[in-house]
């Protein structure tokens, strides 16, 4: 497979100047497009919905260039986790091996039943836009410690709006006469606090005024069981109706001309709706577009100059809406592509009469910078006609520029080309036809062709119970959609599965969806500048900063710095600041827990009268979600049947000593005789005082250093290595000094002079409003006001870091029943079937993976996807029977 430079031959027949001119034009591009190589990431994930206490299983794929090559660019990429509310809730950084990488995210038993984004992206990414990055969004609910199920309705007033949410148990109890404390968040901020109580049928009504945009409520109650429950509802401000977009082809209506007109029809809700347009010029009609089911169609209008078009809409629920017209142009250029000749591309380029000359115009067809080829033509009437090949075209978004005389576009447009040559065959075999439950089922893999010479590839495949989720499948993102579609495309699209189907790719239905989308393209006018990139290529993790002279700004040039990491002291690394002070120790590669002294000398006395300033590199913003649509709310109701499998399972697992018991509300007694009084400022979210266990300055007299004091006198929690372990799991509890997160082994770094009073958070009532990060527990403390803790106690010359290093994956818990043994489960409920991350194919294109089937009966599918070094991509889809 080689792209279609034709251009070159075209050249042949240039005049010299327009030769030498075009030619230095695409050569600019080519030379950016090396220098700034385009790239994607794709997250194959292990199913599409989850629960509390369940794992989200990735493998990441990063691709380069036009080929979809394995990228060994980036060596780093960062996954985010990020609520309803935009708060990364879990961010991991994983290493990238020849563009390949694995992880998991552990979701523990309190996280808020809802929508959540999944993003992921390496640093070099962020230099073509955020709107590129891999981002999907998937539902978790929560039968582990939330244990209700809401309905959500909105009527819509003058002045406000009206809110009603029922509150059942999962069984359809009512939480009647439940007190609420709910906060109404309006775009970021914190606008109203207040307290409510359900009704007898457990409905909760909250009025909200209309002035409020991007109105969310946070709930936060107690059910039936006395565990503490938030909820997270999104309140939309304005009734929204039906719309439809006019969409020219190419951005232009011209008159007299056949134009191309595109159509996007979107509901109530967001989402596509079907519609028939009426484009009527006084009593006649001139032409009637229908859509697809997902609001899409396009159709051929001609116009003429004294046209005075009326255009009405007319939907499937019945509604209907007049739209204006879109501007009709007297001058200038229109374009129409014909994409649906199986071996050909066709575009006619339209012209306005003013406009025919002898000037040239180029027609490039390029993707990702890569220019793929070009012709041209004298603008002598008022349609040419181009053309291309599809045999030489990758797969993807291309598009299609048409530029003037001084290669600048007059009009472009973008296209879904489809090559066949670029999926990789696989014949995939399985053991038996089918199976019963608890079956061994051998999985026989045989990829490429016979005439391909090296058929290494890397796939990952996930085992899924088709019973609940067999339209997930269909519609949600995959490999085909997300590095062919949506990582050249900067909008919503609804059901990206859909276009690349078990029948084959959707080809008309994509050429709608590309009418109606942004895409990424070439900045001609920079074309020939050299703009160095803002962010740069991870190979590995760094650890960075800047030495100062003490107390002062100025920079400590010279300076003598050494990484130690506190696993082992002999391991460390030597470096020089320069002349500004920056140092820097890259190529490293630690796991997420290790901890590293950072000392610093001055060059000539060898003194420790350094401060040391390290580097935060800032993520970026979480910015609105652009697959918005798809986020939904009373999301327990929703998955009802997930949640009581995954409860049934999560059962096995406890009584097997594989899983934890889900967290439990122990007794705590609060006499207000003996109640200590806290610091009215305490950062407990909860409330001041309100505690497992609070001590005061007063219980801290006579101690030296804080951690000695508080070993053996807070309940429930142990110090090892002067760090707080929650004796529930033992597992290292969350320190917050001023509302500030700190390390645990930081505690003996606090005067214990400075301290108010110490706070313990260690039942679910009371950790539950820090969401993931009161998982393990936390201790609260207060410094007295007009203190800092910490201030006077940060040694010289030397600190302590722990940056986030790489995510060490965990391995898929995968039962094996041809063997008996002890933690055998009775009944194997099992949501996801089976995940295997890490199949590779050999020389010969062979590899095999095995599994044992649940104790569900019915369809199951193995979803199959990855690429070969090629950039041949493979998604494939088997289903069988378990009898």
């Amino acid at each position: 497979m080689r792209f279609l430079f034709v251009f070159l031959l075209a050249m042949l027949s240039y005049s010299s100047v327009s030769a030498q001119g075009i030619q230095k034009v695409i050569d600019n591009v080519m030379t950016n497009a090396e220098n700034n190589p385009q790239e994607k990431l794709y997250l194959q994930l292990d199913k599409y919905a989850y629960t509390a206490g369940e794992t989200i299983w990735f493998k990441a794929y990063a691709t380069i260039g036009v080929q979809n090559l394995f990228s060994n660019h980036s060596g780093v990429a960062y996954v985010e986790l990020i609520d309803g509310t935009k708060k990364i809730v879990s961010s991991m950084t994983i290493p990238l091996l020849m563009g390949l990488g694995m992880g998991d995210i552990k979701l523990n038993d309190t996280i808020t039943e809802g929508s959540y984004r999944l993003r992921a992206y390496t640093n070099w990414m962020r230099n073509a836009d955020e709107k590129y990055f891999y981002d999907r969004t998937i539902h978790i609910a929560n039968g582990r410690s939330d244990n209700v199920k809401t309905k959500t309705s909105v009527r819509f007033g003058e002045r406000e709006n009206v809110c009603q949410i029922q509150l059942n148990s999962l069984s359809g109890v009512p939480l009647s006469k439940t007190q609420v404390r709910y906060e109404l968040w309006s775009e970021g901020k914190s606008v109203e606090r207040k307290r409510g109580n359900t009704n007898e049928d457990g409905v909760l009504t909250v009025g909200v005024n209309k002035k409020y945009k991007e109105a969310e409520l946070k709930l936060h109650f107690e059910n039936l069981e006395k565990l503490p429950v938030n909820k997270l509802v999104k309140i939309k401000t304005a009734e929204s109706q039906n719309s439809v977009q006019l969409l020219p082809e190419g951005g232009k209506l011209l008159v007299d001309k056949i134009n191309n007109m595109a159509i996007k029809a979107v509901g109530n809700d967001g989402l596509g709706i079907k519609a028939k347009v009426y484009f009527t010029v006084g009593k006649d009609t001139a032409g009637v577009i229908e859509t697809n089911e997902l609001g899409m169609g396009a159709g051929f209008l001609f116009i003429t100059a004294v046209d005075a078009f009326a255009v009405r809409a007319e939907f499937e629920d019945g509604s209907s809406c007049d739209i204006p017209m879109p501007e009709i142009q007297q001058s200038g250029f229109a374009l129409a592509v014909n994409n649906q000749n199986g071996s050909k591309i066709f575009t006619q380029l339209n012209v306005s009469p003013d406009l025919i000359s002898q000037k040239e115009v180029f027609f490039v067809v390029h993707h990702l910078g890569q220019v793929l080829f070009v012709s041209k033509q004298k603008l002598t009437k008022d349609e040419l006609v181009f053309s291309v090949d599809k045999a030489g075209l990758p797969s993807g978004v291309l598009t299609i520029s048409i530029l003037d005389d001084t290669f600048l576009p007059i009009v472009e447009r973008p296209f879904f080309s489809y090559n066949t040559a670029y999926d990789l065959p696989i014949d995939l075999q399985l053991n038996k036809r089918s199976f019963t439950t608890r079956d061994h089922v051998k999985v026989n893999m045989h990829v490429g062709e016979a005439s391909d010479s090296i058929r290494f590839g890397a796939f990952s495949a996930s085992v899924v119970d088709l019973s609940p989720i067999k339209d997930s499948v269909a519609l949600a993102p995959n490999i085909l959609s997300t590095l062919l579609l949506s990582a050249d495309l900067n909008g919503y699209i609804e059901n990206p599965g859909y276009y690349f189907g078990a029948e084959g790719v959707k080809t008309r239905d994509l050429d709608l969806l590309i009418l109606t989308q942004g895409w990424r393209n070439i900045d001609w006018k920079g074309v020939g500048t050299i703009t160095p990139p803002t962010y740069e290529v991870e190979k590995a993790l760094k650890i960075s900063g800047y030495t100062k002279k003490l107390g002062r700004t100025k920079p400590e040039a010279g300076a003598k710095v050494q990484l130690i990491s506190t696993r082992n002291y002999m391991d460390f690394m030597d470096t020089t600041a320069n002349d500004q002070g920056y140092f820097e120790f890259d190529d490293l590669f630690f796991p997420d827990s290790v901890k590293f002294l950072v000392t610093a000398r001055d060059a000539n006395k060898g003194k420790k009268n350094i401060d040391i300033v390290i580097d935060n590199p800032e993520k970026p913003a979480v910015g609105e979600n652009r697959n918005q649509w798809d986020e939904r709310w009373d999301i327990n109701t929703m998955y009802m049947d997930e949640i009581n499998r995954s409860k049934q399972f999560f059962a096995e697992l406890e009584n097997k000593g594989l899983m934890e018991k889900a967290i439990a509300i122990e007794e705590v007694v609060v006499r207000a005789s003996t109640r200590k009084k806290v610091a009215e400022y305490s950062s407990n979210l909860n409330g001041p005082g309100n505690a497992d266990q609070v001590l005061t300055s007063e219980d801290l007299q006579n101690c030296t250093t804080l951690d000695m004091c508080l070993a053996g006198r807070l309940m429930g929690v142990l110090f090892t290595g002067g760090i707080p372990y929650n004796t529930r799991g033992n597992v290292p509890m969350q320190v917050v000094l001023d509302g500030m997160y700190i390390e645990g082994d930081q505690l003996s770094m606090i005067n214990i002079n400075d301290v108010e009073s110490i706070e313990v958070l260690r039942n679910a009532n009371y950790t539950a409003i820090y969401g993931m990060n009161g998982g393990n527990g936390l201790l609260i403390i207060t410094s007295k006001r007009g203190t800092s803790a910490m201030n006077n106690y940060v040694p010289k010359g030397i600190m302590t870091v722990q940056p986030q290093g790489f995510y060490i994956n965990r391995t898929f818990y995968k039962p094996v029943y041809d063997v008996v043994n002890e933690t055998q489960l009775n009944r194997d409920l099992r949501t996801t079937i089976h995940w295997e991350p890490s199949i590779v194919a050999d020389k010969e294109g062979k590899a095999s993976f095995d599994f044992f089937t649940a104790d569900g009966k019915g369809r199951y599918m193995i979803i199959v996807e990855g690429l070969d070094l090629s950039g041949r991509i493979l998604r494939k889809l088997v289903e069988f029977d378990v009898r």
